[in-house]
C-alpha cells in the first residue's frame, strides 16, 4: 500500500468516526435541537465521501498491489506531513495546561525551524513569540474571545 492509498483509508476512517461523533453532540435545548450537529456532521459526511472517493482512485490505479522500489521511503514532503501531525497532537495536548501563548510559540517554532531551518532561529523565534503573542492581544482583549490564558501570568 503506497501513501496515496494509506491516505485514502484513513480519510475514510477519520470521516467516518467524526460523522459519529459529531451526531452525538449535544442537542439544541432553544430552537431546533439538531442545530450544533448540521455543520460538523455535514463535514464529517463529506469527509466520508472523500475518502470513498480517494479510495475508488487508488483501487482503479492498483495502489493496494505493493510499492515500488522508488516508493520505499517517505519522501521529504511526506515527511514534513507527518512531523505536522505528530507537532498538531502534541499541540492539542498541551494547549490547555501551558495555555494559547506557550503551546502555540512551540507548536508554531517548531514547524518554522523544520521549514525554514536552523539557520533562521532569529526570524523563527521573532515570528513564532510576536505571532502568538499578536494573536492572544487580538482575540482576548479586543474581540473578547477567551482563549486559555498563561498558566502562571493570568494575562
Amino acid at each position: 500500500m503506497n501513501l496515496s492509498a494509506l491516505t485514502a483509508v484513513l480519510t475514510l476512517v477519520i470521516g467516518i468516526i467524526y460523522s459519529i461523533q459529531s451526531y452525538n453532540l449535544p442537542r439544541a435545548t432553544i430552537g431546533s435541537p439538531m442545530a450544533p450537529v448540521y455543520f460538523p456532521l455535514g463535514l464529517g459526511v463529506l469527509m466520508a465521501i472523500f475518502g470513498i472517493i480517494l479510495l475508488t482512485q487508488s483501487v482503479k490505479r492498483g495502489d493496494f498491489k505493493g510499492m515500488d522500489n522508488k516508493e520505499k521511503g517517505l519522501t521529504y514532503t511526506g515527511k514534513l506531513i507527518a512531523y505536522t501531525c505528530f507537532v498538531s497532537i502534541i499541540y492539542a495536548l498541551i494547549f490547555e495546561e501551558a495555555g494559547f501563548v506557550i503551546s502555540t510559540i512551540l507548536f508554531l517554532g517548531s514547524i518554522l525551524f523544520v521549514v525554514n531551518g536552523k539557520d533562521q532561529w532569529k526570524t523563527n523565534t521573532i515570528v513564532a513569540v510576536s505571532f502568538s503573542l499578536g494573536i492572544y492581544i487580538v482575540f482576548s482583549k479586543m474581540l473578547g474571545i477567551i482563549l486559555p490564558p498563561l498558566p502562571f501570568l493570568y494575562i
